[in-house]
């Protein structure tokens, strides 16, 4: 008799194992040992227990898995704000009445506001008072008046911890003029005060 060659491995993968059954209920499932290896012909293909006779049909080989690409994910990150110094100015002009360089109220909350603006610098790099006073009067009287004024400016900002790097008094050279070409008293008899400071800022 003529056996199958199929069912002939079969028969010789059968005889190999001490013991053998399938690994789940169905009439498709692979046969296995009891040690849990697959029951082969000789052909190499896996018994299955729907029947002998189309033992050839089905595979039981696993199919190669391809293992995908790891794609890494690098996360952008942007680089902290980094502080940078800064120089900002602060000016005020301070008036005066006539013949005069005491400080009013007017001047004194002016001055407390230019301050104010400045608290909190890094750093004061400089504070200049330049005085000034209308043409009236003689040029020599209103030279050493704009000078008063300069020291009033001067010894109100050192009261308050703040020194004077540059003063400067400019007489009657500077008047105020308007639209028409006639002075201002009122705004020539005046103070500039700039403090300029160095500040740190966020880039």
């Amino acid at each position: 008799m003529k056996f199958n060659k199929t069912v002939l491995g079969l028969v010789v993968a059968l005889v190999a194992t001490s013991s053998w059954g399938h690994g789940e209920h169905g009439s498709n499932t692979v046969w296995k040992t009891t040690d849990g290896h697959n029951v082969v012909t000789t052909d190499g293909e896996c018994v299955r227990a729907f029947d002998f006779a189309s033992l050839e049909r089905d595979s039981c080989h696993l199919p190669e898995v391809m293992e995908k690409p790891v794609v890494e994910v690098v996360e952008k990150v942007e680089p902290a704000a980094q502080p940078v110094l800064k120089i900002v100015s602060h000016e005020a002009k301070i008036n005066f009445p006539t013949d005069s360089s005491t400080l009013d109220m007017a001047a004194k909350v002016a001055l407390h506001k230019l301050l104010e603006a400045s608290r909190g610098a890094e750093q004061l790099l400089a504070v200049q008072v330049v005085g000034h006073a209308d043409t009236r009067g003689e040029a020599s009287y209103n030279l050493d008046l704009s000078q008063r004024r300069v020291d009033a400016i001067a010894a109100y900002l050192a009261a308050r911890g703040v020194k004077t790097t540059s003063t400067f008094a400019q007489g009657e050279g500077r008047p105020v003029m308007d639209e028409n070409g006639v002075e201002n008293l009122a705004s020539s008899r005046r103070a500039e005060v700039l403090i300029k400071t160095q500040v740190k800022v966020m880039n």
